[in-house]
């Protein structure tokens, strides 16, 4: 298949690079001009031609950089989603993964078991609430049929060897757990018009179920981070 991948310069958008390369045509673009097809995702031309031929999109929507400012942040979340989706409607796109956060669903209290039928709570802190507008674009575009949409709402991305001997964070997610979980998603295809699929580590600390996950995805994830304090 041939796979879009959105904010390829992020150290998630390398994995999974490097990941789906070996089984499928893998197209990057970035608004950094190193890595792939430089593009901000405008309402242009060339956004039409980052989505042509393309069967499935993984848009890095939730990709936190250092420096960027809120209304950049913000505007990447929505305008920049909007004109991607709109562009690969357009185009007639199989499937979007379209890569959100755990971080919607902290305002629940921690004893309770949130799965992917919860709603979300966003914040007013601009990542988040960046992450659910760019969840509500998708979903209108799902709703009307334009596009097929999986939201896979991810963990706090960490690499097991840089946190060694940091004090366990709950939510945390082994980067390459990630990259294993999103290729499913690709290679499996869509759970019908719109499906959201929760992934974190899976260890007895861990914040959220993963149980939709290794259900329907047969994820299995590899580190669980019980070592750390």
């Amino acid at each position: 298949m041939r796979v879009l991948i959105t904010n390829a310069a992020t150290s998630l958008g390398q994995a999974l690079a490097a990941g789906l390369g070996d089984t499928h045509q893998v197209r990057l673009t970035d608004p950094e001009p190193r890595f792939g097809i430089q593009s901000d995702i405008g309402h242009d031309s060339e956004t039409d031609a980052l989505v042509k031929d393309i069967d499935i999109v993984v848009h890095l929507a939730y990709a936190p950089r250092a420096g960027d400012g809120e209304i950049t942040w913000l505007d990447r979340n929505t305008r920049g989603t909007y004109n991607l989706l709109w562009a690969a409607a357009a185009a007639e796109v199989e499937h979007v993964v379209l890569l959100s956060t755990l971080d919607l669903f902290v305002p629940y209290e921690e004893d309770l078991t949130v799965d992917e039928t919860w709603k979300p709570l966003p914040s007013c802190a601009p990542a988040v609430l960046g992450a659910h507008l760019a969840e509500f674009t998708a979903r209108e575009f799902a709703h009307s049929h334009e596009l097929r949409i999986t939201i896979a709402r991810l963990g706090h991305l960490v690499r097991a060897e840089e946190v060694a001997d940091q004090a366990y964070d709950p939510m945390w997610l082994e980067e390459r757990d990630a990259a294993q979980a999103v290729g499913q998603l690709v290679q499996k295809g869509p759970a019908g018009q719109y499906n959201a699929i929760h992934i974190q580590s899976a260890g007895a600390r861990a914040r959220f179920s993963v149980e939709h996950a290794k259900s329907h995805l047969s994820f299995d994830p590899q580190y669980n981070f019980e070592a750390n304090p």
